[in-house]
């Protein structure tokens, strides 16, 4: 306890005594999550929460957390999908970084932004815009960090055309205190000038970091890559009846390399995308919508000159005509949207949204079934995660009817490879019999899906590690246990590599 005191009192030294804290009612909104929640986690509360501002004050902290043996959790805006920001051992200190929000630089020459992990993507795109540039973002809300999306899937609507690899090069404070600096950022002599190469001096340490959960390191800064905008961006969205010939679609129109973007998903999806928290609960209206739109939708974004954007609209059109598809209008015929619900559906599309978050809407409670893997296994993918939903009998917690989950699918590399992901959403003020229903058909899911289908995460839980060849599994661990030898970093929770 002594010890505990005195941490403390450094630690108003390092920050200031308004950005320290080890008040309950500060550090409540740090241990919950709809992950936590779903799978029945009571993680107590950490000892402080400090706010740092600097890179020099986060290498102060860690410094601290290893002459005290503090466990640290940092976390940016601890918005995600994976319970990866909660402080799961007791006695543990969370690092909020939101302070750190400066966008450092953006080069128009080399199209790239220099970032602290408070930066959004929001915040970056505005600034990026001003520049004729655009962010590479998530298909997640606008809301979130760049930094802390690196740390986690990096997943984009761009990857069929960037793949999922934006970071340039970081800036990192090791768990033992010591300062790293990862591709041509990582030289002594000229490191500072030209910061901009990824692939210098041997192996890759900044992918090292992509899916580490925070494992080796705290990211102070990041060169994140942006994009050229168009003179003219769109998007092209097409119905299918049946998740085959969608797929079909996907694949010979990312194979002409035509697209910026590519998502497809189904109706269950697009319902909540288009209709607010407070709409989807009005069943006449969400009955109504269901009725309208087609089991599955393709969305392929184009951008180029007007001339240009005739053309690969041609090329589209000819493709969805072939595999059964058709050309939607949102703004008349059968699938007429009235115009915010159309800006709704566009959003959606370009990634870092504010119409994304509805998605999980309206009770937040949602269970991910994620995996990558060939585009020929998707359906049978999807297939078996929906006759799993019917046999643990889930019900949509608002209807009461059979739950019928939602499907979004994202291609790599002109469809080398797409990422999958099926929500189940559920209440998580439900009784615990209902949230252990859910988690039973959750972990089914992950077990057909992986045994039986090759589906591969993107980040490396206890679980996947266990179904590592065991020199993987030692490389991973390894990194861990050199740069953080008082294994402070992380510790006990689902992602921890220790």
């Amino acid at each position: 306890m002594e010890d505990r005191k005195e941490a403390l009192n450094k630690l108003v030294s390092i920050v200031g005594k308004d950005f320290v804290s080890s008040e309950p009612p500060d550090l409540i909104p740090y241990v919950k999550d709809s992950y936590s929640t779903m799978m029945g986690m009571n993680v107590g509360l950490p000892d402080f929460v400090v706010l740092p501002k600097t890179e020099d004050e986060v290498v102060q902290i860690v410094r601290l957390a290893n002459e005290y043996k503090i466990p640290i959790y940092p976390r940016s805006f601890g918005v995600n999908i994976a319970g990866s920001a909660l402080p799961y051992q007791s006695g543990g200190m969370v690092i909020d970084l939101k302070r750190m929000d400066r966008i450092l630089e953006i080069n128009e020459d080399t199209m790239t932004a220099t970032i602290e992990p408070g930066v959004s993507w929001g915040q970056l795109r505005k600034a990026a815009k001003k520049k004729g540039l655009d962010v590479i973002p998530i298909g997640g809300p606008y809301e979130t960090s760049p930094v802390g999306n690196h740390l986690l899937t990096n997943i984009t609507l761009y990857a069929t055309k960037y793949n999922c690899d934006r970071a340039v090069a970081l800036r990192v404070v090791l768990p033992n205190g010591e300062i790293l600096r990862t591709g041509s950022w990582g030289s002594a002599v000229g490191g500072d000038i030209n910061p901009y190469f990824r692939y210098a001096y041997g192996p890759d340490l900044t992918g090292m970091f992509r899916g580490s959960m925070g494992n080796y390191g705290i990211i102070t800064t990041m060169i994140e890559r942006l994009r050229p905008m168009a003179e003219v961006e769109t998007n092209i969205f097409s119905a299918y009846n049946d998740m085959a010939s969608c797929l079909e679609a996907m694949k010979k129109i990312e194979r002409l390399e035509i697209t910026r973007t590519s998502f497809g998903y189904n109706h269950v999806f697009a319902e909540h995308i288009i209709l607010s928290p407070n709409r989807i609960r009005n069943r006449e209206e969400r009955e109504a919508l269901k009725k309208k739109l087609p089991p599955f939708i393709l969305n392929c974004g184009i951008g180029g000159s007007p001339e240009m954007i005739s053309l690969y609209s041609k090329i589209i059109e000819e493709e969805v005509n072939k595999t059964g598809g058709k050309i939607i209008d949102w703004t008349q015929g059968e699938y007429e949207l009235p115009p915010k619900d159309i800006e709704w559906m566009n959003q959606s599309c370009e990634g870092a949204s504010r119409g994304i978050i509805h998605m999980y809407s309206p009770l937040s409670g949602f269970a991910a079934v994620i995996g990558c893997l060939p585009i020929t296994n998707v359906d049978e993918v999807y297939h078996t995660v929906k006759d799993l939903v019917k046999q643990y009998e889930l019900k949509d917690a608002l209807t009461g009817e059979d739950l019928d989950h939602q499907l979004i699918i994202v291609p790599f590399d002109r469809c080398s490879t797409v990422y999958v992901e099926q929500e189940l959403l559920y209440d998580p003020a439900g009784p615990p019999e209902y949230l252990a229903q859910v988690m039973k058909c959750l972990r089914d899911c992950y077990s057909n899906i992986v045994g039986k289908h090759g589906a591969t995460h993107t980040i490396p839980n206890k679980t996947f590690m266990k179904m590592l060849v065991p020199a993987y599994a030692d490389i991973l661990k390894g990194f861990k246990k050199m740069v953080d030898p008082n294994n402070i970093m992380m510790p006990g929770g689902p992602y921890s590599l220790e």
